[in-house]
């Protein structure tokens, strides 16, 4: 980096930081833990909730629909949504941070230069006001360097701080553009894809995709042709495939972990369909 392009980089992050309307980067940033069944609200905020599960399970209520959240799972919540929390059976522990959207302001400065799709308007809407993350590694080590900079407060961690938000930014929207693939206009689509993107994980079939989207299993057919040109099942191999290279690539999980956590019902069929895809095994992808 020669020496006009550090300037240019310090003296844009210390612009962010200085003209952030408040000087918090984050009100909340802890492990917190709630006894079994405990509840707390109905409640909302001006700022950005994101809760990792970091043990147990947990109930986030809003509006008419209640959605569950387990170990390993990331919901994040839009600012000013009414919600209600209760923790499961077994109790609930989160990785908290919450943080005012003015945080992200400092990225929409340049209207020319800033990528239209990444504006926060654009990611945090009405639309995405609560949204579940399964299996995601890279969006919750993100989380994860944020508390840890806030924690210890070295030398210089602001602009840390600021660059692991727009990591964390670009992340959410990848989420959301390759799981959800919110430019599709049809609802029971959408309603497919949501279900695979949360669900991957489990033993899920064609036939049960096509009753959660509320449409036959043959329309489901004919939508992911259209919209794809890719069956539901080839779309959710190739959903669990690229979380499985996620894994294997950014833990410490072994083949047959990973296999069973991206939903593969056997090692044997994992390394098929796997090597289908990539044209290698995943023990290749690990070394």
């Amino acid at each position: 980096m020669d020496y006009t392009t550090e300037q240019s980089l310090w003296g844009i992050l210390e612009w962010i930081t200085d003209g952030m309307k408040y000087k918090n980067l984050a009100d909340v940033f802890r492990f917190k833990s709630f006894s079994k069944f405990e509840t707390f609200g109905p409640h909302e905020y001006l700022r950005i909730e994101i809760n990792y599960v970091k043990k147990g399970s947990c109930i986030i209520r809003l509006d008419n629909e209640s959605i569950g959240f387990n170990e390993n799972e990331l919901m994040i919540i839009h600012s000013e949504v009414m919600h209600f929390f209760e923790a499961g059976a077994n109790g609930c522990t989160l990785l908290q941070l919450e943080f005012l959207p003015d945080i992200f302001s400092g990225f929409d400065s340049n209207e020319r230069s800033l990528i239209p799709e990444l504006k926060p308007v654009n990611i945090f809407s009405e639309a995405n006001k609560l949204i579940k993350i399964v299996n995601n590694v890279r969006i919750v080590r993100a989380i994860q360097r944020i508390v840890n900079e806030l924690e210890a407060k070295n030398r210089y961690y602001r602009y840390l701080v600021i660059m692991y938000y727009a990591e964390l930014l670009i992340l959410i929207y990848r989420h959301l553009s390759e799981a959800f693939l919110p430019i599709c206009s049809n609802d029971a689509m959408k309603r497919a894809l949501s279900f695979i993107g949360t669900n991957f994980c489990k033993q899920i079939s064609v036939s049960g995709i096509a009753k959660q989207s509320g449409i036959s299993e043959r329309y489901l057919r004919k939508l992911f042709e259209r919209h794809l040109k890719l069956s539901p099942l080839e779309y959710l191999n190739r959903i669990r495939v690229d979380k499985s290279i996620e894994l294997l690539r950014n833990t410490e999980m072994s083949v047959k972990e990973v296999c069973y956590a991206c939903g593969f019902g056997s090692p044997q069929r994992f390394s098929k369909i796997f090597k289908q895809h990539t044209g290698s095994t995943p023990r290749e992808i690990t070394k």
